[in-house]
């Protein structure tokens, strides 16, 4: 009777002590705040895109990211924002785009990692209607008749006659030989090896004066446009693609049509 006993008591040792320790372990495991719809989040975090294979960061609030620019190569519309500190999220209140808030929920406290974007959750996509092509070798007449409604929509005063402005879309001068009222005659006044600047911020985009053939009303002026791929024209305008020949003027976001990528640090969590 005694054997019987000690059999069934090893038996209940065998099943109760594992159950017993996982238990445990269980309970001393750390519990992870792990990131859901509506809580606030802080963190550090980079953003990026990939242009011919390289990463270009776009934004970031890490400033061992944004002072390295050998490490970290900048994206041309960077966004330099010091002083640099966590980013606080409420995730889905809609500060941050979709895809960012997304990408956030389940992660947790300590955590790092990528978030992808695609354009779809990120900046949209392009609308192609705001994509002009341009040539990148041209040539336009030293002297040109202008009504007075393409005159003003150039150049956006009136045409006074001997007056000299400056040309929006070339750069150089030009002069108003006469205006009767309804037509302006003009005269671009630029010089063989010039370099224009129509952009007067971007350096990065010119026009180069390369010959002026012909005499009077039949002077012509030959140019070529010097500009790199990604450039920023303005905030609302950048060169998107130079291939071919041509240059491409894009009137969309820089980042529409991107997908995105956000290195993120999780600092805290709260509910």
């Amino acid at each position: 009777m005694q054997l019987r006993t000690l059999i069934i008591l090893l038996i209940a040792l065998v099943i109760v002590v594992p159950v017993a320790s996982y238990g445990a372990y269980q309970y001393m495991q750390p519990r992870l705040d792990v990131i859901k719809q509506g809580d606030n989040v802080s963190l550090w975090y980079y953003g990026y895109i990939v242009v011919d294979g390289t990463p270009l960061v776009f934004d970031t609030n890490m400033a061992s990211v944004a002072n390295n620019n050998t490490s970290y190569p900048k994206a041309p519309d960077f966004n330099y924002h010091p002083p640099f500190k966590p980013l606080n999220d409420t995730v889905g209140s809609g500060s941050m785009i979709k895809g960012f808030d997304d990408g956030l929920i389940g992660m947790a406290k300590g955590q790092s990692g990528v978030i992808t974007v695609p354009p779809s959750l990120g900046y949209g996509l392009e609308n192609s209607s705001k994509i002009t092509k341009h040539s990148i070798n041209g040539t336009v007449p030293a002297y040109q008749t202008m009504n007075y409604t393409s005159f003003r929509a150039e150049f956006g005063v009136f045409p006074d006659q001997g007056m000299t402005i400056r040309s929006p879309v070339y750069g150089w001068n030009i002069y108003v030989m006469s205006f009767n009222g309804w037509y302006a005659v003009i005269q671009n006044e630029p010089v063989v090896g010039g370099q224009y600047f129509p952009y007067n911020s971007t350096k990065a985009f010119s026009i180069v004066v390369e010959n002026i053939t012909g005499t009077g009303n039949n002077t012509t002026i030959s140019y070529y446009t010097s500009v790199a791929n990604g450039t920023m024209i303005s905030s609302s305008l950048y060169v998107s693609e130079v291939s071919g020949g041509y240059y491409y003027l894009n009137g969309n976001p820089y980042l529409a049509g991107k997908t995105l990528y956000f290195y993120v640090q999780i600092i805290t969590v709260k509910p």
